[in-house]
């Protein structure tokens, strides 16, 4: 390989792909959204939750039954693994 073709990159190989990991969203910040304005600020009252980061909308039931199992779905696995 000339100087040049070293210089300007010539020769060089394309970085293999790295595989995507995607997880799923454990759904961590549940927003209320309450169907009438004097209802709002009651969390009870909440007709709706919508996650902050994917914006999937959950029952008021789904999101009590999401959150249950909200720490277990967060951890991070231990250093080493």
């Amino acid at each position: 390989m000339s100087f040049l073709s070293k210089l300007f990159g010539g020769g060089k190989t394309q970085p293999s792909e790295q595989p995507v990991i995607t997880r799923e969203c454990p759904h961590a910040a549940l927003v209320p959204k309450w169907g009438n304005v004097q209802d709002m600020g009651i969390e009870a009252k909440a007709t709706s939750f919508e996650c902050d980061a994917c914006h999937k909308m959950f029952t008021p039931e789904e999101a009590r039954i999401s959150g249950e199992g909200l720490a277990d779905r967060i951890k991070l696995p231990a250093s080493g693994e």
